[in-house]
């Protein structure tokens, strides 16, 4: 099989891609870019690939077939666009963008570029949701009522906390909870949310927690508990998912959600549990992303289903700065 040439852009992130990349016999690292020059030379000293500050430069001189973007999300468009101007495909670090303007941007390029647009929502390739996901799509019928929390440790980046790049935990960490209910229940119809700055005065007005109430297309509603509100050590994250025919407690580290609990409604003496493998998602993830390159077949996450993620946490915000429910509006296919 024919080698793909990669590179990562941002090493922040971008070194858990790096690391599998270079596991893979079919994917040829050959360049790494940072606006850090010391993280870019030692990265790339690690990898055997060339070292980059300027990723216009790069994309010039490697004749590389996709790209890892792992940047903060406010360049995200201005480097996907480069991309794609490159014919280059593209493996994009969520938060897909802050707005919906950067992100239609982004799949306007890359579909007239003819490239691949695959966001990065790793939760959708871990296997204890890849279980759910066929469990609900089987045995156990689909989820009626979620309740969810999903509360992080203290963040001291400032990029991570401003309106128009990171947007706060409520986009750049919430996301990956928003964006797994979405996978296991459908669309979001309408969100209402109470949330404020609790936790990180130093960081307002920018909000730090929400709780929020969804209502999905299906009639399915969840409750979600969402933001910086834990300590790194202690964080963790749950979900309560009541299907027709069972029930699923999903729980575990922040990040790392592992235990699987289930109970089938017609069996209640006979409940499962069980501690799956640590699983972060990340090379299932960039293997699907490859796959999809090389097949032409639709990503799990394309573009615009990561731009729905991002509708559906600016809605959050939103609901919760002006009291009033927020509908939430899909672009037609």
């Amino acid at each position: 099989m024919e080698q793909l040439r990669v590179g990562v852009i941002g090493l922040g992130i971008g070194t858990a891609h790096l690391e599998v990349y270079a596991n893979l016999e079919d994917v040829s690292l050959a360049a790494v870019a940072d606006v850090r020059q010391d993280a870019a030379v030692r990265e790339a000293t690690k990898y055997g690939a060339a070292a980059y500050t300027d990723v216009g430069k790069m994309l010039a001189e490697e004749k590389l077939d996709a790209v890892s973007l792992c940047t903060p999300p406010s360049s995200h468009r201005e480097l996907t666009q480069a991309a794609a101007t490159a014919g280059v495909h593209v493996l994009c670090e969520k938060p897909m963008a802050s707005n919906l303007a950067d992100c239609d941007a982004m799949i306007a390029s890359c579909r007239d570029a003819g490239v691949t647009l695959m966001v990065a929502q790793k939760k959708r390739f871990i296997g204890i949701m890849q279980r759910m996901k066929m469990m609900t799509e089987g045995e156990l019928g689909p989820i009626r009522w979620a309740v969810a929390k999903y509360a992080l440790g203290k963040v001291p980046k400032d990029w991570f906390w401003q309106e128009d790049d990171g947007g706060g935990p409520l986009m750049e960490n919430s996301i990956h909870a928003i964006d797994m209910l979405r996978y296991l229940m459908g669309e979001v119809k309408t969100v209402y949310a109470e949330g404020d700055n609790l936790f990180n005065p130093d960081r307002a007005p920018q909000l730090d927690v929400a709780t929020a109430t969804l209502r999905f297309d299906s009639g399915a509603i969840a409750a979600v508990g969402l933001g910086q509100a834990s300590e790194w050590g202690i964080a963790n994250e749950y979900f309560f998912l009541a299907c027709d025919h069972g029930e699923v407690r999903i729980s575990g580290p922040f990040d790392q959600p592992m235990n699987w609990w289930m109970c089938r409604r017609d069996a209640l003496d006979q409940p499962q549990e069980e501690a799956l493998p640590r699983d972060t998602g990340f090379e299932a993830e960039i293997k699907h992303f490859l796959h999809s390159i090389r097949t032409g077949a639709k990503p799990l996450v394309t573009g615009e289903d990561a731009r729905n993620s991002v509708a559906v946490c600016i809605a959050i915000k939103e609901s919760a700065r002006t009291g009033q429910p927020i509908q939430i509006i899909i672009p037609a296919a």
